[in-house]
């Protein structure tokens, strides 16, 4: 197994970096989302390479708005929510849109509740027919 470290953005990991402590990686990899996980494990699998994450978020595995399946939208607005808005959109009214995104290891996983958006069976049967 290859070396991969997480990097939380504090000063205490910033700081040990610039001592020379970290002196470099070969791959770096911005963001806990699931998807940075991912390309951070598969790449650590070689034990020759080592991988450093990024993430500005923190381990929420203990927050109840995060565990509880009942909880769905409670970490909506909170210090876990980078809590993005859209612009002004004409189709809802001129208003600007929340837009949620997970800042925590795991990413927008972390306050998605597990929900699935499933296509209509019409739209997966679509891709088998040739255009």
């Amino acid at each position: 197994m290859g070396y991969l470290v997480m990097l939380l953005a504090s000063a205490y990991a910033v700081g040990k970096a610039a001592a020379g402590v970290i002196e470099s990686f070969d791959y770096i990899i911005v963001g806990a989302g699931t998807s940075g996980l991912v390309v951070a494990n598969r790449l650590s699998e070689d034990p020759t390479v080592t991988v450093a994450v990024i993430e500005p978020g923190s381990d929420q595995r203990d927050n109840v708005n995060v565990t509880s399946t009942t909880a769905f939208g409670n970490a909506f607005g909170t210090a876990i929510d980078w809590a993005y808005s859209t612009t002004k959109q004409h189709d809802a009214g001129d208003k600007a849109l929340p837009l949620h995104a997970g800042k925590a290891w795991g990413g927008t996983s972390t306050i998605n509740g597990e929900q699935v958006v499933l296509e209509q069976s019409q739209s997966a049967s679509s891709l088998t027919k040739p255009v």
